[in-house]
Parts: C-alpha cells; sequence; structure tokens
C-alpha cells in the first residue's frame, strides 16, 4: 500500500539532485578558486612567456604525433580484438593492451626507461648507432602513447561490438575482402566513435604527466610539457602555476566543447 504522506519518486529526486548538485561543487570548486587566485590578465603574460609558448608548441606537436600513431596502430588491433574475440591469444593481447590504464603513470615512464633506456633491451640497440631516445621529444610522444592509446581502442572495440556481423558479411558477398571492408564500410560508419575516440586520447595525451617526467625528464624547451610546465612554475610561482592551469582548463572544455556540439549536430 503506497504511504499518502511519503511519495518515493519525489524523495529520489530531491536526493539525486542534491547528490548531483554535491558532485558538481566539488568539480568546479578547484576551478573556481583558480579562476580567483589568478584572474584573467596574469593569464594573458603567462601564455606570452617563451617558456609556455614552448610548452603549448611541444605538447601539440608530439600530442599530434602520438595520435597519429594511435589511429594507424590502435585502429587495426581493435579491429583483430573484435573480429578474433574467441582466441586465447586474442584475449592475452587484449589483456596486455589495457594494462597501461592500470598502472600508475610513474610505473609506466620506469617501464619505458628500462625498455628504452640507454641500457635498455632496444634502448641498448639505439644507443649502438647514437640514437638516443631518453629526454628527447620522442621520449614524449613514446609517453603519450603507450598511456593513451589504450583509450582510442576501447572505445573503437565497444563500437565494433555493435557492428551487425551481417554487414561484414554482406560487404564479403559484394567482393570486398577484409582490409577494404573496415577501410571502406566499418571505419565510415563508425566515424564518430572513431573521432571521438581519437580527442579523447588526444587530451589524455596533453594531460600527460607521470610517465613523460619519468623517462622523458623535464628538460626546459626540449621535453617540457604543459604539465610539466605547471610543475615547475608551482615550485617557484604558484601565481604563474595557477594561470597556466586555467590555460590547460580552457583548451580542454573548448575541446570537449566542440565534440559535444558536433555530436549533437550529426545526431
Amino acid at each position: 500500500m503506497k504511504n499518502q504522506y511519503f511519495d518515493r519518486d519525489k524523495f529520489f529526486i530531491i536526493l539525486f539532485s542534491l547528490l548531483t548538485t554535491i558532485y558538481i561543487i566539488i568539480l568546479c570548486l578547484p576551478i573556481a578558486s583558480i579562476v580567483r587566485y589568478s584572474g584573467i590578465s596574469s593569464i594573458l603574460i603567462t601564455i606570452q612567456d617563451s617558456e609556455s609558448l614552448s610548452a603549448i608548441k611541444l605538447s601539440l606537436e608530439t600530442s599530434l604525433v602520438s595520435l597519429f600513431f594511435t589511429f594507424f596502430l590502435g585502429t587495426p588491433t581493435a579491429f583483430f580484438i573484435t573480429l578474433r574475440k574467441k582466441l586465447l591469444l586474442t584475449r592475452l593481447i587484449d589483456l596486455i593492451i589495457e594494462i597501461p590504464i592500470t598502472l600508475p603513470p610513474a610505473a609506466a615512464g620506469i617501464a619505458l626507461l628500462l625498455a628504452f633506456g640507454k641500457n635498455g633491451i632496444l634502448g641498448g640497440f639505439f644507443s649502438r648507432y647514437n640514437i638516443q631516445l631518453t629526454f628527447t621529444p620522442t621520449a614524449v610522444v613514446l609517453s603519450q602513447f603507450f598511456v593513451s592509446s589504450i583509450y582510442y581502442i576501447q572505445v573503437l572495440k565497444t563500437s565494433l561490438e555493435t557492428v551487425p556481423i551481417e554487414i561484414f558479411e554482406a560487404s564479403y558477398v559484394l567482393g570486398c575482402g577484409k582490409v577494404e571492408t573496415a577501410i571502406r564500410v566499418i571505419i565510415p560508419m563508425l566515424k564518430k566513435s572513431v573521432i571521438s575516440g581519437l580527442i579523447l586520447t588526444w587530451i589524455r595525451s596533453m594531460g600527460e604527466f607521470g610517465a613523460t617526467i619519468v623517462f622523458a625528464g623535464n628538460v626546459m624547451n626540449k621535453t617540457t610539457t604543459m604539465p610539466l610546465l605547471i610543475y615547475t612554475f608551482m615550485q617557484t610561482n604558484i601565481a604563474k602555476s595557477a594561470a597556466f592551469s586555467l590555460v590547460l582548463y580552457i583548451i580542454s572544455f573548448i575541446i570537449l566543447f566542440l565534440i559535444k556540439t558536433w555530436c549533437a549536430r550529426d545526431d
């Protein structure tokens, strides 16, 4: 019997609204504090600084290169895992590529250092030819790729699992091979997921810190990305650190806003 003095639906609406409000406050309060502390004028001064411009330029360049490798290596990997998911080897590969997402970023950086460092498995080979990977922009790219590529693969895998097998079979009947089907049929069909996954990966690459500072170091004007510059400023000038943090917030907000707008328009 329904209690006439207690409306359960209304109670849960109020409860959920309250919990949502608390969550939004927790998210927005730090951002509001940064805005209040730094101010717009500090942002304009900070982004004109040569160190800031160098960090922004390096972050954009390395993250885009990392994104390039993510697309061309991650796309076939996602297709292989999805279409061969019943194989034991495929399950093992799926498990291996998910490891970086569970590792602390610093641990990922140590793993990269031991693999590609001067005395590492591959780094030792490159050092014979005087090719150094550590403490270079290449190390920044490797760090970003290692940590962020899984996000794209996961998004694409999830979308591929929703594609009916009949679409693949119809494409094969019409004379398309497996590679041609993937390129000309499936990827265009899943373009929203592909682009969303790439942008999510790009944002994660731009914010990478732990693996980068361990493997690539924090060499000013060479390997100092935006997150590393915030860390550097924090040790000497908290106001500049806050202002540059706000720049990152603004960049992330603009990117996410464009994604949401594009997805809504595409619907």
